[in-house]
């Protein structure tokens, strides 16, 4: 294919790509660290008024903070002010398997700094206490939260309470990473909840002419079981609440579940035991107290929606008779009804208890009988707003001496004010928070790692990567990644050979939607640098490729750190990327290599290399009137391609093709090569661009369908 096509300005609007840098927004203020030491105790509070407007000028003699009844002495009130638009318009999500058709999916939102971040949020699907009836709708109000509900300035992770905690740390900015993970969700065979909301009845009362016989009564047994998934959802809670401490902004945690029992009933009087079971009540209480440190606000989602309690079809009530007559006995039949409906309604409200105590005692609320989970998500997200962050001496006593137990304190906040409302969270457990800067040193390799799966990228080594999808027959799927390295950001050492050199660790690691680790890379360079290859490094940066093996089809992260080993300083990168099922027969497109005529570039030689990359395809700057090349793979056409180019600003269309007709080579219906060229307008307005390759071709089976397959390649043009 080759096209040469002049690019104008035309129709550009004010749509940038997400890829730009972001700036803070000026009001913003990192909030100041909560701890609960024995020099101050530090607790978040918001104060709003009879309308429910925020109140933002009040001072530490404004406020009035009690523990365990008693007064406390405020030493300051800092206010907090972070920015939360209202919900934006959802987006059209196409559906699996519909034409492609609009702009391109906008790039990650690249760099991010912490002092960027307003808000770190945690949604936390509790799979271990969910129906498969209430996923179904998790899932689409999860979908149409992070569409809507996502501010630009947001650090989210959606982790799943019977999921693995290992690996990758999963809060990040880019939504597709989250929509991924949404998609991944599947009922957990160990949830205490089956297909529906509630238990369905099945009683099967059997007589005979001597003695009543019924089941055998696994309602201990139950409980006990639920019990346990109980306190492994509240330990899951307490480990992302721990894992969200030391990041930046606004913290919340977001519970979607079915609840949890924190009061049992006995089975025989159905009525409320005196005391919370212990199973359940010690993590409960470490994960209030957790979130109190780490100021992190919890809010409860029930995902059942509305629930009546009534039978359903589902639900068996059947008297089998043998060798007696019962006579049919109806009266029976309707209290054995009315029963279960109460019982049911009783469990709904038992277990909501448990949710809103758990929301209400860390300053947060629980979204409570709505069929509307995308709304009371939003509803959540509007409450992470502006805040005090209010500090008093503790009175001696408060923490505990060393051999003795703890005990949890109390706190209310008052605001001296009239007519002003006060929510914050309600108690802490008397231990002081440790001293971080007693602890152990870090050691180099373990920075690495800790930078490779940060969410924040270092800017202290400026690190770009380009990652090109692709397949071999012999090898499978695997990236091949480019990292592009600025080398002035490097420490060059002189050497008596007049050589100045620099040396670099680089660690490259692989995470599914999982969040768990599926391949680890870890090699480092030395670049011995003199006269003219010292200005070029200098001037147009280190080039360093990779090809990453990948173990399956599916969505992936790819993280990358490099560490300078003179002078310890770091750079990161991460790209998202989804590879297709191409060995059992997908019909895909590898990744798009773009470059301009200028570019020198050397055919490849290696299975499933035949398109070479070089080092300034990892910046991809042009000018305005350059002449670009593109070229990728096709997989698995055995019929011929309909190939399709168009260049995208945002969500404005500046450039498109006409469909060109590519016939597969004979023999060469696994994969062949493609590629074209085009123009950029002399008068091109600066900015950044996305390139999207679009295919479509019908099955090779002669069954209809139609196979389509897409993939973008951003630059930029100065």
């Amino acid at each position: 294919m080759r096209s040469t096509i002049g690019l104008a300005a035309v129709g550009l609007g004010a749509v940038l790509l997400a890829q730009e840098p972001q700036t803070p927004a000026p009001s913003h203020v990192e909030g100041p660290t909560f701890r609960v030491a024995v020099d101050a105790v530090r607790i978040d509070a918001v104060v709003t008024d009879k309308n429910g407007n925020i109140v933002r000028d009040l001072s530490a003699d404004d406020f009035e903070v009690l523990q365990d009844g008693k007064k406390q002495k405020v030493t300051f009130a800092q206010f907090v002010p972070v920015s939360v638009a209202a919900a934006a318009p959802a987006p059209a999500r196409p559906l699996k398997g519909a034409p492609i058709v609009g702009a391109p999916p906008l790039p990650a939102a690249g760099a991010v700094r912490r002092e960027q971040i307003q808000r770190t949020i945690a949604l936390v699907v509790d799979d271990l206490g969910m129906s498969v009836e209430s996923l179904y709708y998790v899932k689409r109000g999860l979908h149409d939260f992070i569409d809507r509900g996502i501010q630009p300035n947001d650090l989210v992770a959606l982790v799943r309470t019977g999921g693995s905690m290992d690996g990758l740390q999963p809060f990040t900015t880019d939504r597709r990473v989250l929509h991924a993970a949404v998609d991944n969700l599947k009922w957990n065979a160990a949830s205490r909840s089956g297909v529906e909301a509630f238990q369905a009845v099945n009683q099967w009362m059997t007589y005979d002419s001597h003695a009543t016989f019924t089941p055998d009564d696994f309602t201990a047994l139950d409980s006990f079981r639920g019990q346990m998934l109980a306190a492994g959802t509240l330990g899951a809670l307490n480990l992302v609440i721990r894992g969200a401490r030391e990041l930046p902004g606004r913290k919340a945690l977001f519970f979607v579940s079915e609840g949890f029992r924190l009061l049992e009933r006995d089975s025989r009087t159905n009525t409320i035991t005196s005391a919370p079971d212990p199973r359940v009540r010690g993590p409960l209480d470490r994960a209030i107290d957790q979130a109190t440190r780490a100021g992190v606000v919890i809010y409860s989602i029930d995902a059942r929606g509305m629930q009546s309690g009534a039978l359903l079809a589902s639900d068996n009530l059947k008297a089998q008779t043998l060798g007696l007559d019962t006579g049919g006995n109806v009266g029976a039949l309707d209290e054995t009804v009315r029963g279960k409906m109460t019982e049911r309604n009783e469990m709904r409200r038992d277990t909501q208890e448990g949710m809103a105590y758990l929301a209400e005692q860390t300053g947060g609320f629980a979204v409570l009988n709505s069929n509307d989970l995308s709304g009371g998500l939003q509803r959540a997200s509007q409450d992470v707003r502006d805040y005090y962050v209010i500090g008093y001496t503790p009175e001696t006593g408060t923490f505990a001496l060393k051999g003795k137990s703890p005990e949890y304190r109390k706190i209310s906040v008052r605001v001296r004010r009239p007519d002003l409302k006060v929510r914050t969270r309600k108690e802490f457990l008397g231990v002081s928070d440790r001293d971080e800067s007693a602890a152990a040193a870090i050691p180099p390799a373990q920075q690495l790692v800790n930078a490779a799966i940060s969410p924040f990228t270092s800017t202290d080594i400026a690190l770009r990567a380009t990652t090109l999808p692709g397949y071999a027959p012999s090898r499978g799927l695997f990236v091949r990644a480019l990292l592009h390295i600025d080398a002035s950001a490097l420490k060059f050492v002189s050497g008596d050979d007049g050589k100045a050199t620099a040396s670099a660790d680089v660690l490259g690691m692989v995470f599914d939607r999982d969040g768990t680790e599926v391949a680890h890379l870890s090699t480092a360079f030395s670049a011995a640098l003199t006269g003219q290859a010292a200005d070029d490094a200098l001037r147009e940066g280190l080039a360093y490729t990779l090809r990453v093996p990948i173990p399956r089809a599916g969505p992936y992260q790819i993280r990358f750190a490099v560490r300078d080993r003179n002078s310890g300083k770091f750079g990161t990168a991460g790209e998202f990327i989804e590879l297709p099922d191409i060995g059992h027969g997908a019909f895909a497109l590898s990744g798009i290599v773009l470059r301009s005529d200028e570019d020198v570039v050397a055919a490849g030689t290696a299975e499933g290399d035949r398109v070479m990359i070089s080092p300034s395809q990892a910046v991809r700057v042009y000018k305005a009137g350059t002449r670009l090349k593109y070229a990728c793979e096709i997989y698995n056409a055995g019929e011929p391609v309909q190939l399709t180019i168009s260049v995208w600003r945002g969500t404005d269309k500046v450039m498109s093709s006409p469909p060109d007709t590519l016939t597969p080579p004979p023999g060469q219906s696994l994969f062949f090569s493609a590629g074209g060229g085009f123009k950029l307008g002399d008068t091109l307005t600066p900015g950044h661009y996305v390139l999207q390759v679009a295919a479509a071709t019908t099955d090779p089976a002669k069954t209809g369908k139609v196979g389509r397959a897409a993939q973008a390649m951003d630059f930029e043009v100065r």
